[in-house]
């Protein structure tokens, strides 16, 4: 998915991976709007994508599978 369908995803509360990340990194919305990874940080999305301007961040997005 692409990088708007992926902030629609987190917001709805959905934990995502990306083709970039280990296999065990994933990032989640929250039901107060944050965003949280599997390191238990919690950042806004305005935080989350700041660090995530790289064009390979725009495609590549998909649900995580535990």
């Amino acid at each position: 998915m692409t990088r708007f369908e992926a902030a629609q995803a987190l917001k709805a509360g959905k934990k995502l991976t990306q083709t970039y990340f280990a296999n065990d990194e994933w990032v989640m919305g929250t039901p107060d709007g944050m965003y949280l990874m599997e390191d238990d940080v919690k950042c806004s999305p305005a935080e989350f994508w700041k660090w995530r301007q790289q064009e390979f961040f725009n495609e590549g997005w998909e649900i995580f599978n535990e």
